[in-house]
């Protein structure tokens, strides 16, 4: 038995090892300044960028080696602190005109619990810069109110897959909803886009 379960964890070992020596990596580089853009073809009462959080203090500056932020932003997103907060994350290819579903897509059910996950593909570019997040750790950005202060940086998005993708023009569809206790819906869920073009590395 202890002879098999060994067994078990090199193939498991052997498995993931492959895995990571057959992805291919991509560098995802901003075509906006702004960095994020509206969704198209939503529902009535879908909020942009602006109905997550307050970049007003926030600057975001195309340099020739990418875009620099700093500054800080304030959650305004309608939730309230025991409520779930699911997040979906779609990727389009614009193919002839048009943006094409590619089958890179994400379904986070309680994204306060990975939030500051290291292991998580917004950790590097996002949550690891905000350097007050011992502070506001709990806070998740259910809070209204809570200013996540940034550490100035160049954005440099990697992406890692086993999966070829076509280099070209891209858009990540992000939305963000707010599940209440009885499992229903709060109105106001936000939806935005960050495109791109992707280079094989």
């Amino acid at each position: 038995m202890k002879r098999c379960l060994v067994w078990k964890w090199i193939l498991l070992i052997i498995f993931e090892v492959v895995n990571l020596s057959m992805q291919i990596e991509y560098q995802f580089e901003l075509e906006d300044e702004s960095i994020y853009t509206n969704c198209s073809n939503v529902q009535p009462g879908t909020l942009n960028i602006n109905g997550l959080f307050d970049m007003t203090h926030l600057s975001t500056i195309m340099k020739p080696e990418g875009i620099e932020l700093s500054g800080n932003m304030t959650s305004v997103f309608n939730a309230q602190p025991s409520d779930r907060i699911e997040v979906t994350g779609n990727l389009f290819y614009f193919d002839r005109g048009t943006w094409q579903p590619t089958t890179l897509n994400m379904a986070i059910k309680d994204f306060c619990k990975v939030m500051y996950d290291e292991k998580q593909l917004w950790y590097k570019e996002w949550a690891a810069r905000v350097t007050n997040k011992d502070v506001i750790k709990d806070n998740c950005i259910k809070e209204h109110g809570t200013v996540f202060l940034m550490e100035t940086y160049t954005i440099k998005l990697r992406f890692g897959s086993s999966m070829p993708l076509v280099s070209g023009r891209y858009t990540l569809r992000i939305r963000v909803f707010a599940i209440d206790q009885s499992g229903k819906k709060r109105p106001n869920d936000v939806c935005y886009e960050v495109k791109g073009t992707f280079f094989k590395i």
